[in-house]
């Protein structure tokens, strides 16, 4: 099993869905920085019971990747890609040396990876890529967990999304 990293905006989505747990089907352990504990305030409780199961580690703040992550967002700005803020381009920098995939809500990460070669092997998934992933082998499973996603976190996905999986 893969092991995966995580940014805030994607942590703040997905622990609201009432299937959240199912991610573990697909990664074994789901890294955590420090920096995106820090950016969930009090929302770190919604974390709890994956730390106690074991299913959260923590990433703490290491300079090389700091360094790197500060790269990563000066790139952004030089290619005017959309923006990046220091968490997620250190979930990046670590997600490239150790192999995890990202998992963000933020469509910055996808610009650079599909921008800059250094970063074109790290699988970046978002909320939508996640569901498809888990339950895409079932179209009406797949349909029915979107619904619910959007329910329980009010994101919705955009058609051009759905299309690219031919859910429209």
């Amino acid at each position: 099993m893969r092991m995966a990293i995580a940014d805030t905006c994607f942590l703040i989505n997905w622990l609201r869905y009432r299937k959240r747990d199912d991610i573990f089907n697909i990664y074994e352990s789901i890294g955590v920085p420090l920096l995106v504990l820090d950016e969930l305030g009090s929302r770190r409780s919604l974390l709890v019971e994956w730390i106690v199961t074991g299913r959260v580690f923590f990433i703490p703040r290491i300079s090389k990747f700091e360094t790197e992550a500060l790269s990563i967002i000066e790139f952004a700005k030089v290619r005017r890609l959309p923006r990046i803020d220091p968490a997620e381009a250190y979930c990046l920098s670590v997600a490239k040396h150790r192999g995890y995939d990202i998992l963000t809500d933020n469509k910055a990460i996808k610009y650079i990876v599909s921008e800059a070669e250094e970063y074109k092997g790290v699988k970046v998934l978002d909320s939508l890529d996640m569901l498809v992933v888990i339950y895409g082998d079932i179209v009406d499973e797949l349909k029915r967990a979107i619904k619910e996603y959007s329910e329980d976190t009010g994101l919705v996905f955009s058609k051009m999304r759905l299309r690219e999986y031919g859910l429209l």
